[in-house]
């Protein structure tokens, strides 16, 4: 078979480097696609105009640009100096059906809101909705095809409207497209002038991230070599080939609250000088779903489970390398934050136990000084550009990535409204369901929290072992709601 050349290079193209934190394996692996479903008929060449516009301003050109690989096989931007109908600054594609989505044989399964914590659809039977025919599942795609980074496929029913975002994770993290959705309301509303250049479009910010560590991680010692690693990956590499089922997860609100007040209660009887009392919403929810997600393992097991939590490294990095007056980042600003608990302690011991080890590992881990230990021993993987792992070979892995503070159900389309939604009691204009999709690769028991709805209901997905949801679901049946 022969393999298709890139496109020939354009000598006009202004061509920048991808940053370090941008360029590695992880995101290479994924290219993303965020559903959104409004209850209301959206102007679809509002939308799709408001966003060409800005993609064309300064500091967001990045969006319309095209993925290369260099000699050394690393990747750059190659923006083309002026776009045209031949490259058009966003990859764009309407479809049209003229019912209403419960008419629609794919879109009448939409999910709703459920009264109790259920699985309420598989996210990928939508694919035909939210991908367009012909549209990028790799990297290699963007690689070989004269593709604009960002990619928008609208779905107009005479109720409803899908819109549909698609980039690859090399361009931008979920804070990222957080920032993007809120530019392009600012678009949309005609209010150009207030949207903020962003930092980092001429120069890496993080450049030097890494680079001066003055403290060892905390979980240096914990931590995995390369063998460590490839004997960890050899002993987990048939869940990578094993049949993996997607399920979006609602938690409704009134169930967040009772756990988290259940949870918030056990602390401060168990209460000592040298904790705190305080549990976030996010903790007590990836505590309650670490112990769901690791059902099938023995109880009294003393196996190694690992947490591992991304999160925005745009805070502990806002005195420094990307001050909160210097523009919002449009990339990739993604660390780790790791638990480690055997799984007889999950079982055993009170869902504030997990819920505090993961508030702890936050106030512990996410320091500036510990971030800049993190990202040293990322840099020192430089033939691999992995971010560093811990636990042991024998260990259970779960991946959480809280989306919650990019507040994506609030995004705000109100001004592309052409019908709004009858008796939803929802505002106009924003989101009712949100979903992420990932082609390349597929992370089993990777759990993205898409974030809190208007009416204060979870919702998060994720791929496991064929057989592992149906055994989650009997327990979410067992939940008690009061």
């Amino acid at each position: 078979m022969f393999k298709t050349a890139a496109p020939a290079r354009v000598p006009t193209d202004t061509v920048i480097p991808l940053h370090f934190f941008d360029d590695t394996p992880l995101w290479r692996a994924f290219i993303l696609y965020s559903m959104f479903v409004f209850d209301d008929v959206l102007d679809s060449q509002k939308l799709r105009h408001s966003l060409e516009a800005l993609a064309l301003k300064d500091g967001w050109r990045k969006l319309g640009a095209r993925l290369r690989s260099n000699a050394k096989g690393q990747l750059e931007y190659h923006v083309p100096v002026k776009f045209s109908a031949e490259r058009q600054v966003l990859a764009y594609s309407h479809a049209t059906h003229n019912i209403n989505a419960a008419d629609h044989p794919i879109a009448a399964h939409l999910p709703k809101p459920s009264p109790r914590p259920a699985t309420v659809c598989d996210p990928d039977e939508f694919r035909s909705l939210f991908q367009r025919d012909g549209a990028p599942s790799k990297l290699d795609d963007y690689l070989k095809g004269d593709i604009p980074q960002l990619g928008l496929h609208i779905v107009s029913f005479k109720d409803k409207t899908l819109v549909c975002l698609y980039w690859p994770h090399t361009l931008m993290d979920a804070m990222g497209k957080s920032t993007l959705l809120e530019a392009w309301s600012l678009m949309l509303q005609g209010r150009a002038d207030e949207i903020v250049t962003p930092q980092g479009t001429d120069i890496d910010p993080l450049a030097d991230l890494g680079k001066n560590p003055t403290e060892s991680h905390k979980l240096v010692n914990q931590r995995l070599s390369m063998f460590g690693l490839a004997q960890y990956g050899v002993s987990n590499i048939l869940d990578f080939f094993h049949k993996q089922e997607n399920r979006m997860v609602c938690v409704p609100g009134s169930f967040m609250a009772k756990i988290r007040k259940e949870a918030m209660a056990e602390l401060e009887m168990a209460a000592n000088s040298d904790q705190g009392t305080f549990l976030s919403e996010g903790d007590v929810l990836c505590a309650w779903w670490t112990r769901l997600a690791i059902s099938q393992l023995p109880r009294t097991s003393k196996r190694t489970v690992v947490l591992n939590n991304a999160y925005s490294l745009r805070k502990p990095l806002s005195k420094d390398l990307l001050p909160s007056n210097g523009g919002p980042y449009i990339s990739n600003a993604i660390g780790f934050l790791n638990v480690l608990l055997p799984v007889n302690e999950i079982f055993s011991k009170p869902l504030s136990y997990v819920a505090l080890a993961i508030r702890n590992a936050i106030n512990q881990l996410g320091t500036r000084a510990q971030v800049e230990a993190f990202a040293s021993m990322w840099r020192e993987s430089s033939s691999t550009k992995l971010p560093p792992f811990f636990g042991n070979s024998g260990m259970h892995m779960i991946t959480f990535s809280n989306w919650s503070k990019a507040r994506l159900f609030e995004t705000d389309f109100s001004a592309a409204v052409i019908t709004p939604g009858n008796g939803s009691g929802r505002k106009p204009g924003r989101p009712s369901y949100i979903q992420n999709n990932q082609f390349g690769l597929v992370l089993p028991n990777g759990f993205p929290i898409i974030g809190k709805d208007a009416e204060g209901n979870y919702w998060l997905s994720g791929y496991m072992n064929k057989g592992q949801w149906a055994k989650i679901e009997e327990q979410l049946a067992q939940e008690r709601l009061v």
